[in-house]
């Protein structure tokens, strides 16, 4: 692997580890962050209070204990039904067995960790069930110098899983809605009266809402209804006979799509004095001073709308289970019945790849709210949320939908990792790509950081591209690439003025990956809105010919070879000569395969679309 990689490992002895590629000279040099303790501010943080899980084998048996002494002392009352059920009088806390586990597994690898999630029915996370938000978990846990993940899930104790993969069962559960006897019992779709036991189903929602009580969980609990004459303790809130099929629609606004309306309140404020106190000689109320407020709703406009977020992984939490449904192209999900109240939560990856989080270690989610009998229809409209999805939506689509027949960048079943992108949240310094040689230290450190917090829609989405643009390049011919990034960054240590054979590996990446950049960015606009959308407004075609750092490496060749648009003809002579036009994408790209010189690739352009004065002449720009 490494002798393929590095054929000339010896004169690059410290860069044998990682070959890196970014977008400007800082990002380059960096030293990967450091993994330990320090790495993570834990000041001034309260340890937050850990759930108790109401399913726990014991815990629930201790619950069902306590309901059975509560008949045996008559404080409950028996109907006919349950009454006449001999069966009840040999109940024992032995008659509830396991039927779920509370799985941690803790891969060792990346490979590990691929053969975990290509088990596509097991739903995890990477924080304990005991966590409620994930993000202040790993704050006050953050891992040290050489740790790995650990993920985790509840899992049918009979389930096939990757045993070869480290894991441990924390606990054992019972978890009545998934016994298969209670679910045979036919009885009324009546609420279960407090204190009052009609049949089998009536007994376990008396147990289970003891358990939820007892591990203080009695908020994840649906709320009670109330009865005929207004009761609202006459009924309890658990019903095992209710199901429910939490479902909803998520949408993410885009400020570079039209216009939207909205509605606000506004406010006006008025004040009178009334002076005829004063005349009764009331002088400690004179004037009388009254206020009056008068709102009204107006409508306004704004720059962009609400668009769907397809392929969006939308979580249910139901205290100690997981489930899972993925967004269609309309943003609407569902998932399977549940009994409870569950939290929704959108977790921000796929399969290929993962939106990690500020510090680019964690996997990055966001939470909903516990919602019983309602969907969850989610507007994001801004913050992380906003940035993460945007992020998101871009990966999305390199690696699920059209591309023009372009090469996808690393897969999972390609390379065996998943490729990880930090969302840090800042707009300063270049966002950038590693490209890591092998396996085995990449279960944490991202490949791909994206540094546009706060930039307009196109701007994230299109550098979200950009970046994959490389890594997609690194899958094409991973020989080549080892060239030019050593020619085009490392032997200069990314000077902005690295040379001639610097500046022709670095203009040959770039380039590729604005070209990239400007064609699936436009894809995706021209697809949501007018066919007339260009990417920054000119599709980047307005620099000059070395007009500095940014025209000199980052060209518009690549798309001015797929375009039909000549720029010298609109902007003039100071601008580029652009008269080569139709060359495919897949032909393109077919150029970078052994080149590793800007003329290299013209070359084979040339050959591949037969078309020498044009494109020399493009090329020749720059």
């Amino acid at each position: 692997m490494r002798k393929l990689f590095y054929r000339n490992a010896g004169k690059v002895v410290p860069l044998i580890i990682l070959i890196l590629i970014g977008c400007q000279k800082d990002d380059f040099l960096e030293n990967i962050e450091n993994q330990n303790s320090n790495s993570r501010k834990t000041e001034n943080l309260e340890k937050t209070t850990l759930l108790k899980n109401p399913y726990e084998i014991h815990t629930f048996r201790r619950a069902y204990q306590k309901v059975l002494d509560s008949l045996e002392q008559g404080n409950f009352k028996i109907g006919k039904g349950f009454g006449k059920d001999k069966s009840r009088k040999s109940r024992d806390t032995a008659n509830i067995q396991p039927n779920y586990v509370y799985v941690r597994f803790s891969p060792q690898s990346d490979k590990q960790e691929n053969k975990l999630r290509e088990h596509r029915s097991i739903v995890f996370i990477d924080y304990p069930f005991e966590y409620e938000d994930g993000e202040r978990y790993h704050q006050e846990n953050p891992l040290g110098e050489g740790e790995r993940l650990s993920y985790y899930t509840s899992l049918p104790i009979d389930s096939k899983y990757p045993r070869n993969i480290p894991h441990t069962i924390l606990q054992e559960m019972y978890l009545p809605e998934k016994d298969e006897t209670l679910n045979e019992i036919k009885t009324s779709n009546k609420h279960t009266r407090r204190g009052f036991v009609d049949n089998e189903i009536d007994f376990m929602n008396h147990v289970i809402e003891q358990a939820y009580a007892d591990t203080n969980n009695k908020g994840l609990l649906p709320e009670p209804p109330l009865d005929n004459k207004g009761c609202e303790t006459c009924f309890l809130g658990i019903n095992l006979n209710a199901k429910w099929r939490p479902s909803g629609n998520v949408k993410i606004f885009d400020d570079n799509m039209g216009t939207s309306s909205y509605t606000v309140q506004e406010c006006t404020t008025s004040y009178s004095y009334d002076y005829s106190p004063c005349y009764n000689g009331d002088y400690s109320n004179c004037p009388k001073l009254t206020e009056t407020k008068t709102c009204k709703n107006v409508t306004k406009t704004r720059n962009g709308s609400y668009v769907p977020i397809d392929g969006a992984n939308i979580l249910i939490r139901d205290t100690w289970t997981l489930d899972r449904a993925i967004a269609d192209a309309q943003g609407n999900f569902k998932h399977k019945e549940v009994r409870a109240k569950v939290r929704y939560v959108i977790k921000w990856d796929r399969f290929e790849f993962s939106i990690r989080d500020n510090s680019g270690l964690t996997q990055a989610e966001d939470q909903g709210p516990k919602l019983y009998k309602q969907p969850w229809n989610l507007r994001i409209n801004g913050g992380r949320m906003k940035y993460r999805g945007q992020i998101f939506q871009a990966a999305m689509h390199f690696y699920y939908h059209n591309i023009g027949g372009l090469t996808r960048p690393p897969t999972n079943g390609f390379w065996k990792t998943q490729i990880k992108i930090a969302a840090v949240e800042t707009s300063q310094g270049p966002s950038s790509t590693k490209m890591q040689l092998g396996h085995g230290t990449f279960g944490v450190i991202p490949h791909i950081k994206i540094k546009k917090y706060g930039d307009p829609s196109e701007r994230v989405y299109g550098t979200t591209i950009h970046e994959l643009a490389h890594a997609a390049h690194w899958r094409v011919d991973p020989i080549s690439w080892d060239n030019l990034v050593e020619q085009g960054y490392l032997y200069n240590f990314g000077s902005n003025n690295p040379g001639p054979e610097g500046a022709s590996a670095r203009r040959l990446m770039e380039s590729w990956a604005t070209g990239v950049e400007i064609y699936l960015t436009n894809m995706r606009y021209r697809r949501l809105g007018p066919n007339s959308y260009k990417y920054q407004g000119k599709n980047l075609q307005d620099q000059k010919i070395e007009d500095g750092y940014k025209s000199k490496f980052y060209t518009t060749t690549f798309y001015d070879m797929y375009d039909s648009y000549n720029q010298r003809e609109e902007y003039g002579i100071l601008f580029p000569m652009d008269r080569a036009s139709g060359v495919t994408w897949p032909n393109m790209e077919k150029s970078l395969i052994g080149s590793t010189r800007w003329e290299e690739c013209r070359e084979k352009n040339i050959v591949i679309s037969g078309r020498a004065l044009q494109i020399r002449e493009l090329f020749n720009n720059w």
